[in-house]
């Protein structure tokens, strides 16, 4: 009995052992997390929770102008609706992508990595980056980076300070609408800023690859809300925050956007100007 005991005992010692690696390396996903310590397992919950928003959302798309979620606001037309939903189904199914660096084998498809930036990231990953993520992190303020080209999405220390999804009745954060545009800028971000949404716009940037809007694009990334809904059909189908924001909108079941045919619409250069140094909707700042 004392045997069958102590054989138990070390039965469960090792299954856990077994579970407590699984967490570090676990074999049944598709994605890899690397240096994330005792956040691993909150990194990997806002990713598994990706599933039911990106659902919705490839439905809404589906729909088009019809949608009540600003599908129309975002994406402009109809003729969106395929690039729509196949980025967003990209992003559920973590489908692997060829000739990412680093690549042992360019012809093998690899699934996005995310990694916990340090001051340890730099040496580890090497001077290829080209930055130094961590002191990138720290001077800007960005929840995360990606660049074009990689394997390594990178979370920034300030991304552990959001909550990882909304919580509260639906339409809690849903922004407002005077005079046909978004009207406080902080109401976006309060929409946007959670861990699952901001995974979900680095890996537009990893799905998207060259055609994804950044800092060295013309024109440039934008984050103002107002902004986003001014890009043309083309080019909003490139900034990831159009697509980040379509995403919190149909999760929150926000049905107010503007009409991006209609005055303020376009927005002249110098209101564009004013919409991008009044936003603060996303600390989520990307590098190519």
């Amino acid at each position: 009995m004392l045997w069958n005991t102590v054989s138990m005992a070390l039965a469960c010692s090792f299954l856990i052992s077994l579970s407590a690696a699984a967490e570090i390396t676990p074999q049944n996903r598709k994605y890899d997390i690397r240096d994330c310590s005792t956040f691993t397992d909150q990194v990997e919950v806002a990713l598994d929770l990706r599933k039911e928003p990106l659902d919705s959302a490839i439905n809404a798309a589906k729909q088009g102008v019809k949608s009540p979620h600003g599908f129309q606001a975002w994406f402009k037309d109809d003729a969106a609706i395929p690039k729509v939903t196949e980025i967003l189904k990209d992003i559920q199914s973590m489908k692997g992508l060829r000739r990412l660096i680093p690549y042992p084998n360019p012809w093998i498809a690899q699934p996005p990595v995310f990694v916990c930036v340090n001051e340890s990231t730099f040496k580890r990953y090497g001077t290829r980056l080209g930055k130094d993520p961590y002191q990138y992190c720290q001077e800007s303020g960005a929840f995360g980076l990606y660049l074009f080209g990689w394997r390594y999405l990178f979370l920034c220390e300030k991304f552990f300070t959001l909550r990882t999804t909304p919580l509260g009745p639906p339409t809690k954060y849903c922004p407002h609408i005077i005079g046909n545009r978004f009207t406080v800028p902080a109401e976006l971000g309060r929409l946007a800023d959670f861990q699952t949404y901001v995974l979900i716009h680095e890996m537009m940037h990893f799905y998207l690859g060259k055609d994804s809007l950044g800092w060295r694009t013309t024109p440039k990334e934008a984050y103002a809300s107002n902004v986003c809904v001014n890009f043309d059909m083309k080019t909003s189908l490139r900034n990831p925050m159009n697509l980040q924001y379509f995403v919190a909108m149909v999760d929150n079941k926000c049905t107010e956007a503007p009409n991006p045919f209609l005055p303020p619409f376009p927005l002249p250069p110098a209101m564009v100007v004013e919409e991008q140094q009044r936003s603060n909707s996303s600390g989520t700042i990307d590098v190519f």
